[in-house]
């Protein structure tokens, strides 16, 4: 049908594709892209918006060891929107938030393409300002991620790991994909709970002992 032929056309652009920009509005519109740019081996820059926020990150690439945009989730996704007002959603940010993102999304690429492992350099930790750079960057550092906040015209540089169980780039939920494609994608958006199983996310939930988290937490 006309979704399963999207699927399709989403995978055959991403294949051909040196280099993802990743620019959509809500958390579950990012899960597929994702999933298909770490099948197919792909770079991926990611760009989320809030609305005096924004965040600014590469995927794991090249066996790297980075997290993608949901390593830090221990949730599937699922309706992220519902219930929201509509600066949560995502949908209205402050007037210089997206250029400066964009911008800096392109300057993150262009630096990693300097950088002798490319797309599947590490993260570089962030330096003072005016302090020597790491050898071989010569536009300057390569962080993972880059978390604006225009409130105070500042950012920080986080890194994340990647996660086993992640929803998105768990080699069990890429190796299905490889193996399944539309007809995943099909089940997943029936069931997003089958996404935790298949991750591993459901075992990892199932194996916290709240009684003994509740306790270790009195104690603080």
């Amino acid at each position: 049908d006309a979704a399963d032929a999207e699927v399709d056309v989403l995978d055959t652009l991403i294949t051909n594709a040196d280099c993802v920009f990743l620019l959509t509005d809500t958390r579950e519109s990012r899960w597929l892209p994702t999933v298909v740019a770490a099948a197919r081996g792909k770079l991926l820059m990611n760009v989320a918006l809030g609305l005096d926020t924004f965040v600014v990150q590469r995927h794991g690439h090249g066996g790297n060891g980075l997290g993608c945009y949901f390593c830090g989730d221990v949730a599937a996704p699922m309706n992220s929107t519902r219930d929201r007002t509509l600066d949560q959603q995502c949908t209205v940010s402050r007037p210089g938030l997206a250029p400066t993102a964009a911008a800096l999304a392109v300057e993150l690429l262009v630096a990693l393409l300097h950088h002798p492992r490319e797309g599947a350099a590490p993260a570089d930790p962030a330096t003072p300002p005016g302090a020597p750079l790491p050898e071989n960057r010569p536009l300057g550092l390569v962080p993972h991620s880059i978390r604006g906040f225009l409130t105070h015209y500042a950012t920080v540089l986080p890194t994340t790991p990647a996660f086993d169980r992640c929803a998105a780039c768990a080699p069990a939920v890429v190796a299905a994909y490889r193996d399944r494609g539309v007809a995943l994608v099909r089940d997943v958006c029936a069931d997003p709970g089958l996404l935790e199983q298949l991750s591993g996310l459901a075992d990892l939930k199932g194996a916290v002992d709240d009684d003994a988290v509740w306790a270790e937490a009195d104690e603080f």
